[in-house]
């Protein structure tokens, strides 16, 4: 849903405050406190953040399904290795999904995690219609990659990561939108709030 003809990577520049970590290569410990709940399954793929004293840049990619070519996302990883943002968010579609067959699911899975373990910096997983959109998805990127939504704060800025399939489709749950109003209270002074999901959601009268 909402393909886009081919994967669309966007940079942005943000203006940084305060003073940078050194960037670790090999291992991946965190690098900097980005204000994030770390459990025992996590929707990103470490946090060895490229910082930069003095720049704030990340990257988004775009959906990428719809019979899709993995040679074009692999050069997308390979672009992005060459322009060394500090993180890379998604907006969700990241396979082709739509399946209960939890064989092909993992495959899937498997590829995918075998292009983001490429990128020099974290990959932050967004869920999708694709990705989550019944029952054996939902358990499987739990499983997986944990949570569905979550939020962090790097330098002053909060991302919000958010499931638009949250338990049926085009839909934030209660838990979800409590979620995101305590994160809002608890982060009022932060310069920007930035979201990422993949549909729009909106209210609206149907007769």
């Amino acid at each position: 849903m909402y393909q886009l003809p081919s994967i669309a990577t966007v940079l942005l520049m943000l203006t940084a405050t305060g003073t940078a970590v050194a960037h670790s290569v090999g291992s991946h410990p965190p690098t900097a406190d980005p204000g994030i709940i770390v459990q025992e399954v996590n929707p990103w793929t470490h946090l060895d953040f490229n910082n930069d004293p003095d720049n704030f840049q990340f990257a988004i990619v775009a959906d990428r399904t719809g019979s899709h070519r993995l040679e074009v996302f692999a050069d997308a990883v390979t672009k992005l290795n060459l322009l060394q943002p500090e993180f890379v968010m998604s907006v969700g579609d990241l396979i082709e999904g739509y399946t209960e067959e939890l064989e092909q699911l993992r495959s899937e899975w498997e590829e995918f995690h075998s292009l983001t373990a490429r990128l020099e910096m974290p990959f932050f997983y967004t869920p999708g219609n694709h990705d989550i959109t019944n029952p054996v998805q939902a358990e499987e990127w739990e499983r997986q990659l944990g949570r569905s939504y979550y939020s962090f704060v790097y330098r002053n800025v909060l991302l919000l990561c958010l499931n638009t399939e949250d338990g049926k489709p085009s839909h934030i749950g209660e838990e979800q939108i409590e979620f995101v109003e305590r994160t809002l209270a608890e982060n009022p002074d932060v310069r920007w709030t930035l979201v990422f999901q993949h549909k729009p959601l909106w209210n609206y009268n149907r007769e």
